[in-house]
């Protein structure tokens, strides 16, 4: 009777264990799936069910038979993804841009972004890190052996390795799996090819920034004593109500005289790719930072200046430190880098400006402004002030923003005017922005290659001589910018053929724009992003 009673306990003992252990088996399969589900997001790909499962089932397989080595993959991508969640949603995954913007700007820049993300992502960032630290602190109890459950995480783990390259294969392309779509094999693969291509791309800049142009003057018949450029910045045209925006934003762009582009297409939608491709000459997609628009006008004979309150890291560490120091005269608001010193505002260039138009006039000069304009994070720029309220404080500073560039450009025209000199003032914007969190009270503007307007920006050109309010509707991009140049200021040369004239309504070539893997896609093909009055 006893020995039944015993048996019975231990019968029952096993079956409570038995129950414990499926249970807790079942508890970690669920627990390595929403890991992986969350470090997978946060590396900024696409939501991807099959690679979640798959990842979950290498985690499960290393515990079993490689505890600590899961534990240190863990350790690691948690944080990885942890850091880089908040970016990866807003700006995805690792590319070309990301990794320039990463070398081209400054720590003071980076926390300025991130004020800007929502809030939300940094709960998601602190889950996967509370997570990582669960898994890390899981205790083995004992090795076990081989089950099927091992089998099918196996098979699964492998099949998804050659998902990617066997599509790749079928559609035409090679086979190779380090085009594996694990994300964290992806991340990596993105991180290091794009800071080799980076790296190649700055030793390219800095190699070519040391040659003697190459350009080749025919005949220079400038119109005017000075030329200015006004560079924007992050200015999308539909913001502006000069070109068609819903705000009254822009009083003075209203109604001056002057020439307005209503359909100027930006190269690139970030600052440094997209000024890289329209100042300087390009040949097979990349810029030539020798044949800048400031080497031809020297060359041409015309004295430069250069003007900017966007700072200075090195001599020639970005595209456009490569072309600004090419000018005679160099002046940065910001000593050191991007965001060295934020007291410095655009209207400060007003006093450079001035200091050049009260010399006597000799040769025909040119002028580059080069704005912090309405860069995020854009209430810093406003210092938290906005005239009108619009869906958000950050949107609302956004359009102050832009009325804050309208009024310095009224202020420089003043300027030109008081001279008593013949002039032409040009202002554009490198690129524009797109929405995120719309419709919402976190809603922001940032960098986007995926909408139209990201590369919608304004174009206009205001010169002592007009006499009239005139709009051109014709599609013009700004790859052909330097030809727009030479035809503004005068300037002939064979390296430059005139297309078409910009200044007109003649149609032009269809528009392609460089994205941010460096891929040029067609403009048409974009998704729209618009700014609407009632819900933008």
């Amino acid at each position: 009777m006893a020995f039944e009673k015993t048996a019975i306990k231990m019968d029952l003992s096993v079956k409570k264990s038995l129950a414990a252990g499926s249970y807790a088996s079942g508890f970690w399969v669920a627990f390595y799936f929403l890991q992986a589900l969350l470090i997978n997001t946060g590396l900024g790909y696409p939501l991807s069910i099959i690679y979640a499962i798959a990842f979950a089932c290498l985690l499960l397989l290393l515990w079993a038979f490689a505890p600590l080595l899961q534990k240190g993959l863990i350790a690691f991508w948690s944080l990885i993804a942890a850091l880089y969640l908040p970016f990866g949603l807003t700006f995805g995954s690792p590319n070309f841009n990301t990794l320039l913007a990463l070398h081209s700007t400054s720590l003071t820049e980076s926390s300025e972004m991130v004020t800007l993300f929502p809030w939300y992502s940094y709960v998601a960032s602190l889950m996967i890190m509370v997570l990582g630290v669960i898994a890390c602190r899981r205790k083995r109890m004992q090795r076990p052996g081989w089950r099927p459950l091992h089998s099918l995480c196996l098979v699964i783990s492998l099949v998804c390795v050659f998902i990617t390259p066997l599509t790749n294969l079928l559609y035409g392309g090679v086979f190779k799996l380090v085009d594996s779509g694990y994300p964290v094999f992806r991340f990596s693969k993105d991180v290091i090819v794009s800071h080799r291509d980076v790296l190649a791309e700055q030793a390219r800049m800095l190699a070519l920034t040391r040659q003697k142009d190459s350009w080749s003057i025919i005949s220079v018949k400038p119109k005017y004593q000075v030329y200015v450029v006004v560079i924007g910045e992050s200015a999308r045209r539909d913001a502006l109500g000069a070109f068609g925006g819903h705000w009254h934003n822009t009083p003075f762009a209203s109604q001056v005289n002057g020439t307005f582009f209503t359909d100027y297409i930006a190269a690139s939608a970030s600052t440094q790719k997209s000024l890289g491709l329209t100042l300087n000459r390009v040949e097979e997609g990349k810029p030539l930072y020798q044949d800048s628009f400031i080497t031809l006008a020297n060359r041409a004979g015309l004295q430069t200046w250069w003007f900017s309150n966007q700072g200075q890291i090195g001599q020639y560490d970005t595209a456009i430190a490569s072309i600004a120091k090419r000018a005679d005269e160099v002046h940065f608001l910001k000593n050191g880098n991007f965001e060295a010193d934020k007291s410095s505002r655009d209207e400060d260039l007003l006093k450079m400006t001035a200091q050049v138009l009260s010399t006597p006039p000799g040769v025909p000069q040119l002028m580059v402004l080069h704005l912090m304009g309405s860069h995020p994070k854009t209430c810093d720029r406003t210092q938290g002030y906005y005239s009108i309220f619009v869906q958000s404080s950050e949107t609302s500073c956004y359009l102050q923003s832009i009325t804050q560039t309208d009024d310095l450009l009224h202020k420089l025209y003043d300027q030109l005017q008081n001279s008593g000199r013949r002039f032409s003032l040009v202002y554009f914007s490198d690129h524009g922005l797109a929405f995120r969190e719309r419709g919402t009270r976190l809603q922001y503007l940032t960098h986007d290659d995926k909408f139209k307007q990201s590369f919608q920006v304004p174009f206009m050109v205001l010169s002592s001589d007009d006499t009239q309010h005139q709009v051109i509707k014709a599609r013009r991009s700004a790859n052909d910018f330097l030809s727009f140049f030479a035809q503004w200021t005068g300037i002939k040369t064979a390296m430059l053929p005139q297309k078409y004239r910009f200044i007109s309504e003649e149609k032009a070539q269809p528009v392609y724009v460089t994205n941010f893997v460096l891929d040029k896609v067609n403009y048409d093909s974009l998704q729209e992003d618009l700014f609407s009055p009632a819900s933008p």
